[in-house]
């Protein structure tokens, strides 16, 4: 599984790795890595600390396999509901195609905002409802997003200074990659 999802999510990997503008030393959590391809990407991006989460048991366990020589990497197995992190610990986070099996998105997106610092950048990456619907699979389990669904979850979390890209390619045929900033201070002025 893990290969397949590495494969499927390339071209979204990388739109996801450019609109969180990576500094050299920033603190990255990842969200759903899944085959752990963008987990990769963001330790050769940044020498900072990196931690990803996964609700996947054998997705975790592959991953420790597959970066157990990578000291900076923490994995943790956990819902999104519930990370088990600091808050204010990230200056960057992203998810890639686990939106639509949040149980309770909101309760994900305050959870993101608790652990990344005011200023700190969050990109979710998805393919959109009408994409989505031209697989059948999508009628088990999948909550669908338009991109004006995920810009109002942003802004009840408390972000704001959204940017989009659309990006395209085989499986997905066209997704969308939302990224905004955590408001802090500059909010409350």
């Amino acid at each position: 599984m893990g290969p397949w999802l590495n494969r499927i999510g390339r071209k979204m990997n990388r739109v996801t790795l450019e609109q969180l503008d990576l500094q050299p030393h920033d603190s990255v959590l990842e969200v759903g890595f899944g085959g752990g391809e963008l987990l990769a990407m963001i330790l050769a991006a940044t020498s900072g600390e990196v931690h990803g989460v996964d609700i996947s048991k054998p997705m975790v366990a592959r991953a420790r396999r597959r970066f157990r020589r990578h000291e900076r990497l923490h994995l943790h197995r956990a819902s999104a509901e519930a990370l088990p992190l600091p808050d204010a610990a990230f200056d960057k986070a992203c998810s890639v195609n686990n939106i639509y099996f949040w149980s309770d998105p909101a309760a994900v997106m305050a959870e993101f905002a608790r652990v990344l610092r005011p200023g700190g950048r969050l990109a979710i990456c998805f393919e959109p409802a009408y994409e989505l619907r031209k697989w059948p699979g999508h009628e088990h389990g999948f909550r669908l997003y338009e991109g004006h669904d995920v810009q109002r979850l942003f802004a009840e979390a408390g972000f704001g200074k959204v940017r989009g890209r659309w990006g395209s390619g085989r499986k997905p045929d066209r997704f969308l990659c939302l990224s905004a900033a955590r408001l802090g201070a500059e909010r409350d002025a």
